[in-house]
Formats: C-alpha cells, sequence, structure tokens
C-alpha cells in the first residue's frame, strides 16, 4: 500500500480553528479537514503547507510549529499520513477550489463534524487544549 503525505494547517483566531468542507465532487466529500494537501517530491512539509494554502485560498501564510502528533489513515488508494502545522495567514482567502464550505469553529464544535479519517485522530487531540495556540 502507497503513502500518501500530507499536511493540514491548524489555523487558530479568537479560539477558534478554521475548518474546511472538502467539495462533495471530491474524494471523502462531505468531511470536514484541516486545510492543506500533498507533499510534492523535493518540497518540505512547510513548504507545501505555504503552496496549498496560496493554490487553494489564495491566501498568504507563516507556518510555525509542528502539532505533537500526526494522522493516519489506510483508505482504498493507500494509507494518508497528515502532518499538522500552526499557520497564521497573512492575508485574507480569496477564493475556495476544493472545498464547499469554511466554518470557524469552537473546540466542541469541530467534535460534533464529521472528519476525514486521517484528521480525527488530530482534532480530537487539538480540541483538548482548547484552541489557545499563542503565535
Amino acid at each position: 500500500m502507497s503513502e500518501i503525505q500530507v499536511v493540514g494547517a491548524i489555523i487558530i483566531k479568537n479560539n477558534k480553528l478554521l475548518a474546511a468542507k472538502r467539495a462533495s465532487n471530491r474524494v471523502l466529500g462531505e468531511n470536514w479537514e484541516f486545510p492543506g494537501g500533498k507533499i510534492e517530491p523535493m518540497e518540505t512539509p512547510e513548504q507545501a503547507m505555504a503552496r496549498e494554502l496560496k493554490e487553494e485560498f489564495g491566501a498568504k501564510a507563516t507556518v510555525f510549529g509542528k502539532f505533537s502528533i500526526d494522522g493516519d489513515a489506510e483508505l482504498k488508494f493507500g494509507k494518508v499520513i497528515l502532518h499538522c502545522y500552526y499557520v497564521r495567514l497573512e492575508s485574507n482567502i480569496t477564493k475556495t477550489i476544493a472545498h464547499d464550505e469554511l466554518r470557524w469553529v469552537t473546540p466542541e464544535e469541530s467534535l460534533k463534524l464529521t472528519w476525514a479519517p486521517s484528521d480525527v485522530a488530530v482534532i480530537k487531540a487539538l480540541a483538548e487544549t482548547g484552541f489557545n495556540y499563542d503565535y
């Protein structure tokens, strides 16, 4: 089974997390996830994070520390390994090309959403912190 390395952005503002609902016409459509995407060959996770946020949301971002755990899930097309990083947006989101909805959620609200399988362990651990990361 092939491994697919992906990154996810933990974007917190006013103790709320930015959650992204995958477009219904995509694999795992309707599931919520951390914004991000695949790490390309010869790219660091941090570079992938900044590129994905620019491509998918039109936003500039600063990548900070890595979250304490990775997520993973074995899916039909391979094993997904999710590396999450704390990120601060440096510009507004100007587009969404891979998601049907973006929502700022509290820890309690986040746990009521249906997350992509690779994101579940991370959101559960993150919700325990209370979304109070200080940049």
